[in-house]
């Protein structure tokens, strides 16, 4: 079996190889391991901290390629607006400070325009010499202006920042910022938009990254003390862990790529499931240093058990994170690729620094015990679990489905969400001022309606203008958004303005002449930029501004929907809309996280059961592997589906993270459990010593890692916060599913395979002792054991009779089997008459090999004389094998051909052995003539007879070998006339012939003996020339005390022949 093969060549490694040549070479690998460690730490102040909202934004969709079309007509239309508040904004000394403000606004790199109110007043008042009063009573109650640009109470304005595309964000914030931190104590300024967002959440996370990891390595050594209460056994994995965060940062460093929102979690998730790796390791290593001579031979035996589990288990943990690559999110395959990174450094040192550093530790002094101890909290929790799994399956897993079902209706309700103003507290600073402007002005948040229409020019005609109208106004009306800014009401300014400001005139022209007149006003009032904002060169395309309150992404998309529904009726069919933006952007993005997560978790599923299905090669196996595994991401979602939680980006790691946690203590406790089963057989026993064995370290890992997740929840920023609740909720979901519902699960099927009850009942390699399988690997074994069922008999039992139908054969796995034949006229089938013994059947032999090949009725009958166990081969499972593995089918019936061989061979030297009579002279053979010589014997033996023994040896001349045929023929045929009725003529060997002559003592056989002389010669004269050839007699006595068979007496007689020539 797969597992078998793998744990072989790990423990041939561990202990004679990699482990040992680590433990002998010790200081050389620690000196390696320092060297590595200071390579890398060299790499990490080269580490770039770029996390931004722009990093949940997915290229190859259709909405980002909506956005950047958008942009390559209108330009980048990200803003940043910045707030002034004071007493009154049109008083002499506040609007002269708005105004340098302003200015310095609009030198800053980066900044493709502003819009103020001073740069209003510039645009209208061309003369420059209208009072402040003046300028308000011709602005203040412009619609274009209101809570845009001026507050109902004349107290707040802003100025908005239109940011060039590819700008510097940070590098403008700064600016900007600057700006705000030089101006007046009689104004109050803040800064707001998505740059400024997504800014503050790098603050956060960066903060978290310098603060978290340190907290939740501090909170981990404090467990592991707490656990161990021994210095040794907390340094080491706190080194471990240690090593590997410097090998991953610097390897980080030197990918050039910057940590961002999602790779912060990097730390944090290495420290975690560091510790669990080493907690295993160090729970063996305790658990061998009890018997183990030295450190170097504790530190083997324990390599040896722990290294194919804890490599195993890493790369599960590698490919459920790699399944992270699916996504179409940048960040999220970073994190995969870091946290990758990560494991793989961490598997090297725990393989090489650890066992290296194990070895020069002394061993721990055994404990001095004042009688039996009583058993702790954690054994006695062990203790429940194991009652809980061998007496109360019927109770648990009812209790998991009921669990399972509430979860998955949680599931139902769980919705996928993209906030980043909700990942601030509600009493963070950024929080607050969206609020803010929200409520005094409008949404720092736009998004974009383009119009377009194939025909130039078309939007200088009324109609059009009245539909961007009609549309503006309809916009205004939607959730969320606050204020709707387009061309048409701009235009309406500008005719406004151009008639003397009179608010009668504050309105779209009624004829398209006058819209193109207006366009020039338009381009002389407010400039050429301020058009090419809104409206394409050609007059094709027309941009509408939604000032938005909305931070959340299904608003974002819902607004979408809302509009997309309004445009289809009620506007020309020539008009194409596109609702776009940066925020629709991240909306739609934010959506991919649901089928992005369908296919990590189906991927990292299916690597998890092949994982499995290839360890066991069983499929039964490999799916309640899953369940444990499977069972807390569904507890997690469920629990955040009926708590309102939504699945983030942050949040939607937590199945990949958890998988690759989990899977670790599946893998430990599969094997362990494997070791135990296969032992006895015995899944009840196997159950208990596995848990009392794997129980503590599955619980201290877990627990260590919910407590390392736990820190995460004191950040500021709220996904990570929430990712840490959760992932502590799912380790002990995770604890739940290990300790419970896997061991359950495995008392409903057997981890043995056919494969490895074949290896215990026959106690070798049933490649080896079942000639069929010879020459066939384990995995083509496999592919025809797993084939089939054992089939057990009892003693006395029949297992087929002769006459029998029959399409399978059987190779016997255990016991003993007796083949008979019944001597009967009644025909095929009975089971009386007289009984003939054929053969025995034992551990590796084949039965019924012809009825598999020819279907044929059974030639005998086979019945067990002691219980055992059979292996049935059919037809159906060959006809599989020819089509799925046809080499291993060839190999299979070269095999069978082999046995078949071996059976005619068998047979015909059991027919030679058992004839009497020679083929050639149709005389007695060697065997027949033995049998008559016994009978004589202890006839003479009895009488007082003599007996008399002839040799007769025939001598040729040339060597052809049909002449010899033909003479010994003619020979035969002429002695056995030449002889008494009551001797016996025999051919014994080639050229050998002997005469038996009884009741020699009258003299008679002088007369025989002259005969035969005489045959001879006739026989050389007739045919002389072509048969040259001589004969030589010989005669001695039998003597009457011979051995105790023919055989023995002839030759005994033959050895003592007193030679006597008659030519």
């Amino acid at each position: 079996m797969a597992f078998n093969s793998l744990n072989r060549i790990f423990h041939r490694l561990s202990t004679d190889d990699c482990f040992g040549w680590i433990v002998r070479r010790r200081v050389f690998v620690l000196v390696v391991i320092g060297a590595l460690t200071l390579f890398f730490l060299s790499a990490i102040p080269r580490l770039v901290f770029n996390t931004s909202i722009y990093d949940m934004v997915i290229e190859d969709i259709d909405e980002t390629r909506q956005y950047q079309a958008f942009k390559e007509v209108f330009g980048s239309e990200e803003i940043i607006r910045v707030v002034i508040s004071c007493r009154d904004v049109f008083g002499a000394a506040a609007f002269r400070q708005i105004s340098l403000v302003a200015e310095t606004l609009r030198r800053i790199e980066g900044v493709r325009r502003t819009i103020s109110l001073p740069d209003i007043k510039k645009a209208v008042d061309l003369s420059g010499t209208w009072s402040l009063e003046t300028f308000r009573n011709r602005v203040a109650d412009v619609p274009l202006l209101r809570n845009n640009l001026l507050s109902d109470d004349h107290g707040t304005t802003l100025v908005t920042l239109v940011l060039a595309d590819g700008a510097d964000h940070d590098r403008v914030i700064a600016r900007v910022q600057q700006t705000i931190d030089r101006a007046g104590t009689d104004l109050a300024l803040y800064q707001m938009g998505m740059p400024v967002i997504s800014q503050a959440l790098a603050v956060f996370t960066e903060r978290d990254f310098f603060r978290l990891p340190p907290i939740t390595f501090l909170v981990v050594a404090l467990i592991l003390f707490l656990l161990f209460r021994n210095g040794r056994d907390v340094l080491l994995p706190l080194a471990c862990v240690s090593l590997a965060l410097v090998w991953t940062l610097g390897f980080i460093a030197m990918t050039g790529l910057a940590l961002s929102i999602l790779t912060m979690i990097v730390p944090v998730f290495l420290i975690a499931v560091g510790t669990a790796y080493c907690l295993h390791i160090v729970s063996e290593y305790r658990h061998r240093t009890v018997r183990a001579p030295s450190p170097e031979a504790a530190t083997l035996a324990t390599f040896r058990t722990i290294a194919f589990p804890t490599v195993l288990a890493a790369g599960t943990t590698v490919l459920g994170l790699g399944s992270l690559f699916v996504s179409r999110i940048v960040a999220i395959k970073t994190f995969a690729l870091f946290a990758c990174g990560g494991m793989t450094s961490f598997v090297v040192i725990v393989l090489t620094f650890l066992p290296a550093a194990l070895s020069l530790m002394p061993l721990r002094k055994p404990e001095k015990r004042a009688g039996r101890r009583p058993p702790t909290i954690v054994q006695r929790l062990i203790d429940v679990i194991v009652s809980l799994n061998l007496d109360h399956r019927r109770i648990t897993l009812p209790l998991f489905a009921a669990l399972v079902l509430v979860c998955i209706i949680g599931m139902l309700r769980l919705k996928v969400e993209t906030n980043p103003v909700g990942y601030f507290r509600q009493d963070a600073q950024v929080r607050r001022h969206f609020d803010d402007i929200h409520q005094r002005l409008s949404g720092s948040f736009p998004v974009n309606v383009m119009m377009t229409h194939g025909e130039e020019d078309y939007f200088q005609r009324i109609e059009a203008i009245e539909a961007l109208q009609r549309f503006q106004t309809f916009a205004q009306t939607l959730p969320g958004v606050d204020k709707a800014v387009s061309f048409s009401e701009y235009l309406k300014l500008v005719n406004y303005a151009s008639n003397r400001y009179e608010p009668a005139d504050y309105r779209l022209p009624t004829e398209s002449f006058e819209v193109r007149m207006l366009v020039n006003s338009y381009r002389m009032m407010l400039g050429q930029d301020m058009l090419d904002a809104f409206m394409a060169p050609d007059f094709s395309r027309t941009n509408i501004v939604l000032f938005t309150n909305i931070a959340s992404s299904g608003d974002f998309l819902r607004l979408r929907d809302r509009i997309m529904d309004h445009v289809r009726t009620g506007y020309p069919h020539e008009i194409a809309w596109d609702v776009t933006g940066f925020g629709i952007v991240i909306s739609a993005s934010s959506q991919q996280l649901t089928n992005g997560q369908i296919k990590s978790l189906s991927l990292t599923m299916a690597m998890v059961f092949a994982v499995m299905f290839m360890l066991f090669l069983s499929w039964k196996v490999a799916l309640i592997a899953i369940a444990p595994n499977l069972f807390p991401i569904v507890v997690n979602f469920g629990i955040m589906g009926w708590l309102g939680i939504e699945l983030s980006m942050a949040t939607s790691l937590i199945a990949s993270v958890a998988i690759g946690l989990a899977v670790d203590d599946t893998i430990h406790y599969l094997v362990r459990f494997n070791r135990e089963f296969k032992t006895d057989l015995d899944p009840q026993r196997a159950l208990r010593t596995t848990l009392n064995h794997m129980g503590r370290p599955i619980i201290f890992t877990s627990v260590t890692i919910g407590v390392g997740f736990a820190i995460l929840i004191v950040s500021g920023f709220k996904p990570t916060a929430v990712f840490g609740a959760m992932m502590a909720i799912t380790m002990f979901s995770a604890l739940v599913g290990d300790l419970i519902l896997l061991p359950s699960l495995m008392q409903y099927v057997e981890l043995v395979t056919l494969w490895d009850l074949a290896r215990i009942r026959m106690g070798k390699d049933p490649g080896l002792e079942i000639p069929l399988f010879h020459g066939l690997s384990r995995t083509e074994m496999h592919s025809i054991l797993m084939a089939g069922t054992l089939k057990k008999v009892t003693a006395g039992q029949v297992l087929f009779q002769k006459g029998d139908p029959s399409d399978t054969m059987y190779a016997v796995i255990s016991g003993r089997f007796e083949i008979i034949d019944f001597e009967t006229s009644d025909g095929p089938g009975v089971s009386h008459g007289i009984q003939k013994h054929i053969n025995f059947a034992r551990k590796g032999d084949i039965l019924g090999e012809l009825g598999l090949l020819r279907s044929a009725p059974r030639s005998a009958t086979v019945v067990a004389t002691d219980a055992g166990e059979l292996l049935p081969v059919n037809w159906n499972v060959i006809r599989r094998l020819q089509w799925l593995y046809p080499p291993t089918a060839l190999k299979f019936f070269n095999n069978l051909l082999t046995i078949l061989c071996d059976r005619v061979e068998n047979l015909t030297h059991c027919i030679a052995n058992e004839s009497l009579v020679d083929d050639l002279t149709r005389l007695c053979n060697r065997k027949g003539f033995c049998g008559i010589l016994e009978r004589e014997v202890r006839r003479a033996a009895r009488t007082g007879q003599p007996l008399t023994l002839c040799r007769i040896d025939v001598e040729f001349e040339n060597n052809h070998h049909r002449n010899k045929n033909n003479v010994l023929r003619q020979l035969g045929t002429a002695l056995a006339g030449c002889i008494r009725g009551g001797d016996t003529l025999s051919r014994i060997d080639t050229r050998q012939f002997v005469l038996l002559i009884t009741d020699s003592a009258d003299g008679d056989h002088g007369a025989v003996l002259k005969r035969i002389r005489q045959a001879a010669n006739r026989i050389r004269r007739a045919d002389a020339g072509e048969k040259p050839f001589s004969i030589h007699l010989s005669t001695t006595t039998v003597p009457h005390e011979p051995a105790t068979d023919g055989d023995q007496i002839l030759e005994c007689t033959l050895a003592c022949f007193e030679s006597r020539s008659h030519d």
